[in-house]
């Protein structure tokens, strides 16, 4: 960043470049990409600070579209992680409860602790999923998962991240045709098993103050 700064670029957090959702600095002609902006976030619709291989790839590809003419924009991230350590997968995407919380969201999050598959299949592994939604307008806000390397973590995060770019509603998930076969999962995928939790917990907690 010293370099753009000594080039006249404007920075913010951490000392990150600005730049706009085109991934144009206050430079004409210049643009930036990857771990050294600020990035679009797009459920919180500010600036935020993720250095992310996969966000600097999807950056990189429009600030190398728009200096040869185009038009594209940076969509903005949504956090999505994983990591592996040891035989756990540990993931997430979204807002966290603490998260939502500071946004103005009247947040609810609901833990939820299931098989990864059929439990008479031989296999089955625990998973943990936490889901963060909206209580009024029963929004999906973020995502937490933890389980077994095998129990297929990043695809399930990635779902949550899916539903989340399209702005979709905790209880939309239990309409998405998800693929079901006893050795990798159950009729009512975890993801779905865990959206059906946070909306029985948000009904319980409504009728509460009726």
């Amino acid at each position: 960043t010293k370099l753009a700064q000594s080039a006249g670029a404007l920075t913010g957090i951490r000392g990150a470049i600005k730049v706009d959702q085109c991934m144009r600095t206050n430079i004409p002609d210049v643009f930036a990409a990857g771990d050294c902006v600020e990035t679009w976030h797009r459920l919180l619709k500010t600036y935020t600070y993720l250095p992310l291989g996969s966000t600097a790839h999807k950056q990189g590809r429009v600030a190398g579209e728009n200096m040869v003419g185009g038009q594209a924009e940076f969509q903005g991230t949504l956090g999505t992680q994983v990591v592996k350590i040891f035989d756990l997968v540990v993931a997430r995407t979204g807002l966290r409860e603490s998260g939502a919380k500071v946004s103005g969201y009247d947040s609810l999050t609901v833990e939820f602790d299931t098989w990864d598959h059929k439990v008479y299949y031989p296999g089955a592994e625990k998973m943990r999923i936490r889901i963060t939604g909206d209580r009024q307008s029963g929004l999906l806000l973020g995502a937490q998962i933890i389980g077994h390397r095998k129990s297929e973590i990043s695809k399930r995060i990635d779902i949550f991240a899916t539903a989340l770019y399209h702005r979709m509603k905790v209880a939309d998930l239990n309409h998405i045709d998800l693929s079901y076969t006893p050795p990798l999962s159950s009729p009512w995928d975890p993801v779905q098993m865990s959206a059906q939790a946070w909306s029985k917990a948000n009904d319980e907690f409504r009728n509460s103050l009726r």
